[in-house]
């Protein structure tokens, strides 16, 4: 299976979130055990920014991106979000 451009692009911003979510983490402005743990709050970033996108295209937000890149985008995010809270 190959991975169109829309979905390479939503799998980088997959890793953005997660790395933005580490270094927040990091810093002390997201619990790690709160009522959102970090990576629900990149599940929740991956979701809005597929909306947002869908809507400034007009197109539909379930068309923009399958589903193989959505599973991938969310594990490239997570595993980003425990590289960064460790190394960072």
């Amino acid at each position: 299976m190959r991975l169109s451009r829309n979905e390479l692009l939503f799998v980088a911003l997959g890793a953005l979130l997660g790395a933005v979510v580490a270094c927040a983490a990091k810093a002390g402005l997201v619990a790690r055990d709160g009522a959102f743990p970090p990576f629900v709050i990149v599940l929740l970033g991956l979701g809005l920014a597929e909306l947002l996108f869908g809507q400034a295209t007009g197109r539909s937000p379930g068309t923009l991106v399958g589903m193989p890149a959505r599973f991938l985008a969310f594990v490239v995010g997570v595993c980003v979000l425990l590289l960064g809270e460790r190394y960072v």
